[in-house]
């Protein structure tokens, strides 16, 4: 249905949905760092593909950037993204978030994803959400709600982050609803900054219907 192929078919089935900061396949609290700048690749292998105008195969690769700002005590993120491919590209999405710390060791955030600056009429609804998280310091727990027309889901997540080389290593997981809320999709993840620019993610989705996916992603960070 097209009402649901952008924000949650890219959340759910490829999590390339408009990218805001997040774990895998669910946004989460996190923002990007004040005046930052990520400038995102990534890719779809295995699964569906079925994320970019709802046509299986038509396209796997998707590019973007995301940019933080603080104005105390609210911390904003904006980005924008688009599917790339050999046929129809687009549409270009836009995302947002407002971050809050109400609490020490949590915050709580509200967002949209998903909104079509280009090419409406295969787009989907936007996806909105609110996050919490809370650091238990074993583990960061994330919990939150997103809404979407016949697509709408309970998100949570768990995060771990050690040092490996000096640098930092994450470790997560989430789940997610999918099918108007009668299917899930468990995933898988790292994060890897292989240096102060350049950023490595990857994981996998279990969905409990189709077939397993892998997404691999590049971020480049810039700070001004």
């Amino acid at each position: 249905m097209k009402t649901q192929t952008l924000a949650l078919y890219a959340l759910l089935t490829a999590s390339a949905f408009g990218t805001p900061t997040g774990l895998n396949n669910i946004p989460t609290a996190d923002t990007v760092p004040d005046r930052t700048v990520a400038v995102q690749y990534f890719s779809s292998f295995g699964g569906g593909n079925q994320f970019a105008t709802g046509e299986t195969g038509k396209t796997s690769q998707w590019m973007g950037f995301k940019t933080g700002w603080s104005f105390d005590p609210v911390h904003l993120e904006w980005g924008m993204d688009s599917p790339l491919g050999t046929g129809v590209s687009g549409p270009l999405l836009f995302q947002t978030k407002a971050r809050f710390s109400p609490w020490e060791d949590g915050m709580f955030a509200v967002g949209i994803a998903g909104i079509a600056l280009t090419d409406q009429d295969r787009s989907g609804d936007p996806f909105t959400y609110a996050m919490l998280w809370h650091d238990f310091h074993f583990a960061r727990f994330h919990a939150g709600y997103g809404y979407q027309t016949h697509a709408s889901s309970f998100l949570f997540g768990l995060d771990r982050t050690w040092k490996l080389l000096d640098r930092n290593f994450n470790l997560n997981a989430d789940l997610v609803q999918s099918r108007d809320q009668r299917g899930l999709i468990t995933s898988v993840g790292a994060k890897y900054d292989l240096s102060k620019h350049i950023v490595l993610e990857t994981w996998a989705n279990f969905p409990d219907r189709d077939r397993v996916s892998v997404i691999t992603k590049i971020n480049f960070v810039f700070t001004f």
